[in-house]
């Protein structure tokens, strides 16, 4: 009998060994495996959902913007996108020069919130502008984080989608344009009183009308002055009229994005919680494997201090 046990505990702590270590560490490796997070598609609509798109350049600028996750997403990975608004010194990337922050939007999506709004409806450019979607939070205001400015790109891996372009800005008149009033034409004055051609008697006019003489003619130094024509004497006004400058065409030469969005940690809380009745299973089959393991063990120390004794 002391044989037969002799011979099977070596058996037995062998079995343990062989079935319970590869049981305990299966279930950790099975779930760090198959749920960890990663890039993901991602589309943006411009027109409220009617159409999804995923382009690296936009056309025009757009203020609301609404984005999405496509795909596969595990519980317990985030994904944050943003929406910044900047006006620049040129229609293109090359050209862009320095950027003026002008607003900013961002948003967190996961598995239970898949899709959002972004809007900088109202701090888009008036004039020359450029618009990023790009993965992340980080707000590039020139404050917390720098602004863009050619050739150095923020977003060399992160950028979704971009606009380029605008026109022109105008300068507005500083003062109102002055219309002279015209001058009124002098007309020639005639004051003198004709001769009189008869013999004055008592009824007639005194002597004083009879002392009207050459003063009867118009003067001929006299000179009236230009007529006035309806057109002001001083020249045009002081400030030209404001013709609006074209709009650029929008630039498709600038960095191109890529339709992914980027996790902000490559593994999830709740990883382990995530593999389900799986889960369960490893422990329960790990729980087994560990007590095989702590009998064999056990049994081939007792068999050891059996036969030292002998």
């Amino acid at each position: 009998m002391h044989q037969l046990l002799r011979r099977s505990l070596p058996a037995l702590a062998a079995l343990g060994i062989a079935v319970g270590a590869p049981l305990l560490t299966a279930g950790t490796a099975q779930a760090h495996a198959e749920h960890g997070c990663g890039a993901v598609d991602v589309q943006f609509s411009v027109d409220g959902g009617k159409g999804w798109i995923s382009d690296g350049r936009m056309s025009q600028p757009h203020g609301v913007i609404q984005v999405r996750l496509v795909g596969d997403v595990a519980d317990g990975c985030d994904y944050r996108v943003s929406l910044a608004s900047y006006e620049t010194e040129g229609p293109t990337w090359a050209t862009s020069g320095k950027q003026t922050f002008l607003g900013w939007a961002t948003t967190t999506l996961r598995s239970g919130n898949r899709q959002a709004t972004l809007d900088v409806s109202a701090h888009l450019p008036k004039c020359y502008g450029q618009i990023d979607l790009y993965n992340g939070d980080k707000k590039f205001d020139g404050v917390a984080n720098p602004a863009p400015r050619y050739p150095d790109g923020l977003f060399p891996d992160n950028l979704i989608s971009a606009w380029n372009g605008g026109k022109t800005c105008v300068p507005t008149p500083t003062g109102t344009p002055t219309v002279p009033v015209p001058t009124s034409s002098a007309s020639p004055t005639a004051t003198a009183t004709p001769h009189p051609t008869g013999t004055p008697t008592a009824t007639t006019t005194p002597s004083a009308t009879a002392t009207a003489t050459a003063t009867a003619s118009p003067s001929t130094t006299a000179k009236p002055s230009a007529p006035a024509t309806g057109t002001p004497s001083s020249g045009t006004p002081s400030t030209a009229p404001v013709v609006p400058a074209p709009s650029a065409p929008a630039d498709t030469t600038g960095p191109v994005g890529k339709p992914t969005a980027n996790p902000v940690s490559t593994t999830p809380a709740n990883t382990l919680a995530s593999t389900g009745g799986n889960s369960s299973q490893m422990i329960v089959y790990g729980a087994g494997g560990a007590a095989l393991l702590a009998v064999g063990g056990g049994a081939l120390v007792i068999a050891r201090r059996r036969g030292a004794r002998r």
